[in-house]
């Protein structure tokens, strides 16, 4: 009877042993196989003076501007998503609450970056004259950018029905704007989602992380023949009123205000001659 039960014992260690070591398999194949398709998207930006004869622009403290952010972008064949963080920054900048109610100031963008996951060093991501799609109301845009990544990403899945995918999360260990050459790991969770028809949000559970949430996104895996696989976007991920939510991509809507805002004493002035040079100057938190 001992003989029998050390002989299960070892049994089911083995089992559990390979059912740990297969999860672990399962994650590393999912991220090697979508990396390449994520990237973080810098945004900074000014104040512009809307008074002034000629272009006036402020940032902040002496900077080469007023706030910045950094986001998810997800590559496709049209273009790239990202999000509304990344459209304007300047709504996710606390030192700008000061100035919203000011007819003076409009907040520009003045510098657009990214950065591939596996990367430290940013280049320039172009942003003016590109179309921007948006398709969830103040949540993703698609920016229709057929030159920057030559339309390679993922498809993107617009059906009806169940779904049994993978919600991917890049993480880091402290928020990109402290350390933005940071290397962001992968949490990669199993979920089956059901999208009806005239639905767009579906919440989920958070993400069991201390870490720093970049984004996220949703994938669907199809099977196209023996040993081939090609995973589908199909969802973003998106926190609102501090849950988490997957937001289908299944409609668009074209939408595109950039707000007025406002002044204070720490608003330096910004030498437009060297507003351009100035922009160029990269991965300034290296700590």
């Amino acid at each position: 009877m001992k003989k029998i039960l050390i002989t299960l014992f070892c049994v089911f260690w083995a089992l559990f042993s390979y059912g740990q070591l297969a999860l672990s398999q399962n994650q590393q194949l999912i991220e090697d196989a979508v990396k390449e398709g994520v990237f973080i998207i810098q945004r900074c930006y000014q104040l512009q003076d809307t008074t002034a004869e000629t272009p006036v622009y402020y940032g902040w403290n002496n900077l080469p501007y007023f706030g910045e952010t950094f986001s998810l972008g997800i590559r496709t064949t049209d273009g790239y998503y990202f999000n509304n963080k990344a459209y304007h920054p300047w709504n996710y900048d606390a030192k700008f609450e000061e100035y919203e109610q000011s007819n003076q100031f409009a907040p520009i963008i003045s510098a657009s970056r990214y950065k591939m996951a596996d990367d430290s060093i940013y280049k320039t991501l172009p942003f003016k004259d590109i179309p921007i799609t948006e398709i969830s109301t103040h949540r993703f845009y698609l920016a229709q950018d057929s030159v920057t990544f030559n339309k390679k990403g993922f498809s993107v899945d617009f059906s009806n029905g169940v779904k049994k995918g993978w919600l991917v999360w890049l993480v880091t260990d402290k928020p990109l704007e402290e350390k933005n050459d940071q290397t962001p790991t992968f949490i990669i969770y199993r979920s089956e989602l059901n999208f009806e028809q005239g639905k767009e949000t579906y919440e989920i559970k958070d993400p069991a992380t201390q870490k720093a949430i970049v984004g996220g996104f949703y994938i669907v895996p199809e099977v196209n023949e023996i040993g081939k696989i090609t995973f589908h976007l199909s969802g973003l991920m998106n926190n609102e009123n501090d849950k988490w939510q997957v937001v289908r991509i299944n409609s668009y809507a074209n939408t595109n205000v950039i707000r007025t805002q406002s002044q204070d004493s720490n608003l330096t002035p910004i030498d437009i001659n060297s507003n351009n040079s100035n922009k160029n100057n990269n991965n300034k938190k290296n700590r």
